[in-house]
């Protein structure tokens, strides 16, 4: 398994506070349902646990439409 998308799928657990089924197709916003508060601690826990920086004000939205899009957005910031 690619190490960024089981840290992801980690984060993504540890702000949902449930387990859910992740693939890299799951769409981060309508299949999980993160509410706007929970979107900015998964993506600062990202942050934290990756040692990367997002620049939240210019992402894409088009990164959020699958775990695997994010992942790819993500591998690019490191």
């Amino acid at each position: 398994m690619d190490p960024i998308f089981s840290t992801v799928s980690t984060c993504l657990h540890k702000v949902l506070g449930r387990e859910v089924s992740i693939e890299p197709e799951t769409n981060i916003i309508s299949d999980l349902g993160l509410d706007s508060l929970q979107m900015i601690e998964f993506l600062l826990t990202v942050e934290d646990t990756l040692q990367v920086e997002l620049d939240f004000e210019t992402m894409d939205m088009d990164c959020l439409q699958s775990v695997d899009a994010f992942c790819r957005f993500v591998s690019t910031r490191g």
